[in-house]
């Protein structure tokens, strides 16, 4: 799985390290129920680590209810033992359908509707104020850089995570961490980086906090090519040939399918894999190849683990 990796020299077991980040992609809503789970030797082959380990790993998942194996289904994350909370809206849609069922004609159920809903919202003394100007909350000063090997990708995560925080959050690459953090408090990254950059903050004897973010399509797009049968082609389109090779090893160990990379039309090709920030790349697949975009897109977990770390400095 390319959205975390695990660090050997953690006091933390590798095969808890592997739990405890499956765990989070599964609360956060990046891995959803019924979702398969690579094999174990593809993940082991694509974690580098041993199989026992991540046997080890996917037994104490199985006994605390996250993932179930089924056959020839494979292993897959495990539904909810009770039934998910409805939204707002679904509530509503249900309350409407009653009242209509016990005759109330749409006009009244509207009319009710909107008398309920005064009734409901809190009473406060009125007190004149001078109008103001809504404001964001206020955000502490906190200079942060986000890390990334690829620079289209640093600044698209850096720009949604200041949109999104109100903060300033600086691109930069994982080659130039020594210049382009000299004066951050916090480095964020990706859970695939985060050993990189954690022994460079140790290397480099930098007192900054370090905190790494989930990239939701990454895992969907390796089930997507796991799933695949042997034979099938894979193409892999990017706009540099290091960030091209990079997804096509990640991608390689998933299942039997062949993974190449391409820059010209390919017929042959079952799915066409392209960066989500250059979906234009996916203009040369041809009318039986599908096209998934990979990464680029942070699950709102992880936006609001980042916010967490923000109030703690």
């Amino acid at each position: 799985m390319s959205d975390f990796t695990v660090d050997s020299r953690s006091a933390t077991p590798v095969y808890r390290q592997i739990v405890e980040q499956v765990r989070y992609l599964v609360e956060t809503g990046a891995l959803r129920p019924g979702e398969r789970l690579p094999p174990v030797r593809t993940l082991a082959d694509n974690l580098g680590v041993n199989r026992n380990t991540v046997t080890k790993a996917y037994a104490t998942m199985r006994e605390l209810g996250l993932i179930e194996t089924r056959g020839a289904s494979g292993t897959i994350v495990a539904r909810l033992s009770g039934p998910e909370p409805a939204s707002p809206e679904v509530a509503l849609l249900d309350a409407v359908r009653a009242a209509v069922r016990s005759g109330m004609t749409p006009e009244a159920v509207r009319d009710a509707a909107y008398a309920f809903a005064q009734q409901a919202v809190p009473t406060v003394p009125t007190v004149p104020t001078v109008p103001t100007v809504p404001t964001v909350p206020t955000v502490p000063s906190v200079r942060a850089v986000f890390a990334e090997c690829n620079e289209e990708r640093a600044v698209a995560f850096a720009k949604e995570l200041s949109d999104r925080l109100h903060i300033d959050v600086r691109p930069g690459l994982l080659s130039e961490l020594d210049t382009s953090t000299a004066d951050a408090q916090l480095v964020i990254t990706t859970f695939f980086h985060l050993a990189e950059v954690e022994r460079w903050a140790h290397t480099a004897r930098r007192d900054v906090k370090t905190v790494a973010v989930v990239v939701a399509p990454h895992i969907r797009t390796l089930m997507k090519v796991a799933e695949l049968p042997a034979g099938a082609r894979v193409g892999v389109r990017y706009s540099t040939d290091h960030q091209a090779r990079q997804v096509r090893d990640w991608l390689a160990a998933a299942g039997p399918a062949e993974v190449v990379v391409v820059s010209d039309p390919d017929p042959g090709l079952a799915v066409l894999v392209v960066p989500s920030e250059e979906p234009s790349l996916g203009a040369i697949a041809g009318p039986d190849t599908e096209v998934v975009e990979f990464g680029n897109v942070l699950d709102e977990g992880s936006i609001r683990m980042v916010a967490t770390v923000l109030d703690e400095l």
